[in-house]
């Protein structure tokens, strides 16, 4: 059953300081279980996603660019099929001028999927499953406990990795960096180089029930209480 809210459309176009570039932003609101899946597809801008006790996916996306039909050949596109919530941005006319910045709410025990092509990704309290891919951007991510069957998977091709669990955790952890150190405040993760210039890191959290893979093609990885 699908179950929209939508808490309107919020229309602003202002112009950004330092040049003649626009902005507009779009406000949705859907209903959701307290354990729904969120994808977000992004080619330009940041993804922020935090937490809240609340059975709500909100998502405030602001388009931005130099002109007006820079920001109409941008649609935000926000599908629900159930608990399946996917946030998309499209470019129309073969166009990619300008770009998007996420910031969305999801329920504390949600799983959320990001790929996002040019842009930082940074999420926290996310409490289900988490994969989230970049081509050229930094992720940072506060996860809380991780432990039982979840599974976490950030990958950038260019760009470091920043992670941070509670020391109570209970997962399985596997790091890989072609070029770029690793760094932890686990001693139980293990790490040797790679190439001279790369690093490769493995070891148990606890009784290592979860899975922790972290990758970056260029890029350093942090792992962090």
């Amino acid at each position: 059953m699908r179950r929209f809210a939508y808490a309107g459309l919020l229309l602003a176009l202002v112009a950004c300081t330092g040049g003649d570039r626009v902005r507009e932003q779009i406000h949705r609101t859907l209903s959701v279980s307290d354990t729904p899946n969120v994808s977000v597809q992004n080619v330009a801008g940041a993804v922020r996603i935090d937490t809240w006790q609340k059975p709500l996916v909100d998502v405030v996306a602001t388009k931005y660019g130099n002109d007006i039909d820079d920001l109409r050949n941008i649609t935000i596109d926000v599908h629900q099929e159930g608990d399946a919530v996917t946030i998309a941005t499209r470019y129309s006319g073969g166009a990619h001028q300008g770009g998007v910045g996420y910031q969305i709410s999801v329920p504390a025990r949600a799983s959320v999927h990001v790929q996002n092509v040019a842009g930082a990704v940074d999420l926290a309290g996310v409490g289900g499953n988490v994969v989230v891919g970049t081509q050229a951007g930094r992720i940072t991510a506060a996860l809380g406990k991780v432990e039982g069957d979840r599974s976490i998977t950030l990958s950038a091709t260019t760009g470091a990795i920043e992670l941070s669990i509670a020391r109570d955790s209970s997962a399985s952890v596997e790091v890989t960096s072609t070029v770029g150190n690793f760094s932890s405040s686990f001693p139980e993760i293990s790490q040797s180089s790679e190439n001279v210039v790369g690093t490769r890191a493995a070891g148990n959290v606890g009784s290592g029930s979860a899975k922790i893979r972290l990758s970056t093609t260029v890029g350093a990885i942090e792992l962090r209480e």
